[in-house]
């Protein structure tokens, strides 16, 4: 049988005596995004899809992207 991935953000904001909605404002989101997130409504489909690429490319998540300054005329 295949694996099930279960969200752990409630139990790790929790572990941090941080709310939902302390979560949303540091994150500029709205406090139902962290909601669905800690209950796997949304994430968890991109998480295992993530976790999948790094491992056909043998990498962790943190090298699929990297920060770069934008370009003075180029638009986001």
């Amino acid at each position: 049988m295949g694996e099930i991935y279960v969200s752990r953000i409630a139990k790790l904001r929790e572990e941090k005596n941080l709310t939902q909605r302390q979560i949303a404002e540091a994150l500029g989101l709205d406090v139902s995004t962290v909601r669905n997130w800690e209950k796997s409504r949304d994430g968890v489909k991109m998480f295992v899809r993530v976790a999948k690429l790094c491992e056909l490319l043998n990498c962790e998540p943190k090298d699929l992207y990297e920060a770069v300054e934008p370009e003075e005329d180029a638009e986001l």
